[in-house]
């Protein structure tokens, strides 16, 4: 009886598990430098705020390469990645009123990344604890020697914050 109790546990949360590791989809262009990329994949996760300690921020990565797990789990092994061109995209933490308290460019025009605020917009159309969908996009700017643009329609399930092994 509870070999039959597992089994039928396992069917209905196997799924669960699969599709929070599975990546959403993004629609898009993100451009540095005047050289455009396609935004296709879409990962978000839920984590706390770093400067404002108790809130529970989503976090949306639009990027143009399926990321491993590894690179999910750590900051620094994305930003190698962008820094030799395997990985390009964005990373932005919407607060739980809906609104972008900060941003970070992944790129190897500057070295791998930038952090930048104040110029992500975002048009939600779903923010649940299981989703979450919208178009984000920033206007063309520039950071020292880098001009960026990017504006992707997306849809991702929110999996798990990705740790480091």
């Amino acid at each position: 009886m509870k070999l039959r109790h597992c089994f039928a546990l396992l069917v209905v949360l196997c799924p669960l598990v699969l599709s929070a590791a599975t990546p959403g989809t993004a629609k898009g262009t993100i451009t540095f430098n005047g050289k455009p990329k396609n935004l296709t994949y879409a990962y978000a996760w839920k984590e706390e705020d770093h400067f404002t300690k108790g809130q529970i921020n989503t976090v949306v990565l639009l990027s143009d390469s399926k990321l491993t797990d590894a690179q999910m789990a750590d900051r620094s092994a994305r930003t190698e990645a962008a820094r030799v061109g395997k990985f390009t995209g964005v990373l932005v933490n919407i607060s739980p009123k809906g609104e972008i308290e900060q941003g970070t460019f992944y790129t190897a025009a500057e070295d791998g990344y930038f952090d930048a605020s104040g110029m992500h917009k975002w048009e939600k159309k779903t923010l649940t604890n299981a989703k979450v969908e919208g178009k984000l996009s920033a206007p063309q700017g520039k950071f020292f020697k880098t001009t960026y643009a990017y504006s992707a329609t997306f849809e991702a399930p929110i999996g798990p914050k990705h740790e480091p092994k």
